[in-house]
């Protein structure tokens, strides 16, 4: 089987020193979306120039100011389910919020105002705007932690419990065009919506309160966001959101470990909801062992649907021995575009009549894996169809041995891939195994 590295990074959420949350850190999928900005240009995956000292982050924002506009603002909104807590204590100075920046030179304002965004509009001010907070940068070309300090409650209004957004100023009341870069913007704390709920195994992700699967690693950007086409294929109110990161790291690739590694004898079956909007795509569901080798996988080609979408992946072939840790989804690998895709309700279920699948897997041999032009099939029971089929499931092969206990595939008409060999004895028992032709 293949086998794909997954690389660890420390998922950080909350800075347990002071209790605030980490808006976002542009290494994991983030707590927010930017709903607005007015920079001519906002990279989001820009390479750290000095990761020693402050900032050890590989990667950070880059952000060009625009001079055109007097008072240039990033719009940060809470992601997904995420709900601002009280920010009394921010207004007492009890807490404090802060942001790492590379700073373009020293004398430099840097604002965060927290706001209403029910309330406060782009021309109504100062009403929405709970509290205005500044800082001051001291160095030039080098990475400073900035803590911010009240400065200014505009409308009183609006109460310590009704804040929406963030909103961050680079230099406000200037027009200056000045490129920021800056990093691990921590923010008032998040209410957890899903405190006291009951922990499920069977479900990998939900995206609202089953959040089981630890995403060490995306190749793009992964977020939670409000459910695009909530219909009786799929009624959750929030669901994720993935989008492929440009060349030249753009094999779409994003997952990680189980909070519940499981086995065969648990959970049989994987499914995933998807909706695809430029369907269709190739979408990559692989479940792993421990030592990251690939233990069973599947590329859905994506039907075009107004509606979600439900896909399976069959696990009756993996031994119940063997302990699935890691999950690895891709999102057209192939390509070079920054393709995107909707993405809900990933679960495990378990399938009673797939047992005796399981028992024939034990009984039956297929080999060499890899092959070149041909492999055996041996087994204990009378073989009665062979089917191979490629990973969309297209039928590319079938065969009647006629009740024989070992055949001899010829494949040299296979070009290189990947195939799925299904088995069926003579009592209608079957399973499948997946093969590698060079």
């Amino acid at each position: 089987m293949k086998k794909i590295s997954i690389f660890l990074l420390a998922t950080v959420i909350i800075n347990s020193a002071i209790g605030q949350t980490i808006w976002d850190d542009f290494d994991n999928p983030e707590n927010v979306v930017y709903a607005y900005h007015d920079g001519i240009g906002f990279d989001q995956m820009f390479t750290n120039p000095a990761t020693g000292g402050v900032n050890t982050s590989g990667i950070c924002a880059s952000y060009d100011r625009n001079p055109g506009v007097l008072y240039d603002v990033i719009v940060v909104d809470p992601a997904g389910t995420n709900v601002v807590s009280s920010v009394a204590d921010y207004v007492m100075g009890t807490k404090t919020l802060s942001v790492k920046v590379y700073s373009p030179g020293p004398g430099l304002t840097v604002q965060i105002t927290l706001e209403d965004k029910n309330v406060a509009g782009p021309t109504n001010y100062p009403a929405g705007r709970h509290s205005e907070y500044t800082a001051t940068t001291t160095g030039n070309n080098a990475w400073e932690t900035l803590t911010f300090t009240l400065v200014n409650t505009p409308d009183p209004a609006v109460s310590d419990t009704s804040i929406t957004r963030m909103v961050l100023l680079f230099e406000p009341n200037t027009n200056n065009a000045t490129n920021w870069l800056w990093d691990d913007l921590i923010g008032p704390d998040f209410i957890d919506p899903c405190q006291g709920g009951i922990f499920d195994p069977s479900i990998g992700d939900d995206f609202e309160c089953q959040r089981n699967l630890n995403y060490t690693f995306t190749n793009g950007s992964l977020s939670t966001v409000t459910n695009p086409m909530s219909s009786s294929n799929n009624t959750s109110s929030h669901c994720g959101f993935f989008k492929k990161f440009p060349p030249p790291t753009n094999d779409g690739a994003f997952g990680g470990n189980l909070t519940t590694p499981f086995t065969t004898a648990d959970y049989n079956r994987v499914h995933i909801d998807l909706y695809d909007m430029a369907a269709p795509q190739d979408f990559y569901v692989i479940v792993q062992d421990a030592g990251s080798s690939s233990v069973a996988e599947i590329t859905h080609t994506t039907a075009a649907s107004s509606d979600w979408q439900t896909y399976d992946l069959d696990l009756t072939g993996i031994p119940s021995s063997t302990q699935i840790t890691n999950i690895v989804l891709l999102l057209n690998p192939a390509t070079s575009t920054e393709d995107s895709i909707f993405i809900d309700n990933f679960r495990f279920s378990f399938d009673p009549s797939s047992i005796s699948k399981q028992d024939l897997s034990s009984k039956t041999k297929i080999y060499p894996n890899p092959f070149a032009d041909n492999f055996t099939i041996s087994s204990t029971d009378f073989i009665s169809t062979i089917k191979i089929t490629d990973l969309t499931g297209k039928l590319i092969h079938k065969e009647t041995p006629g009740n024989l206990k070992e055949c001899l595939i010829n494949t040299a008409f296979l070009e290189s891939g990947i195939y799925i060999i299904t088995i069926q004895n003579n009592l209608g028992t079957s399973f499948s195994k997946e093969l590698i032709k060079h």
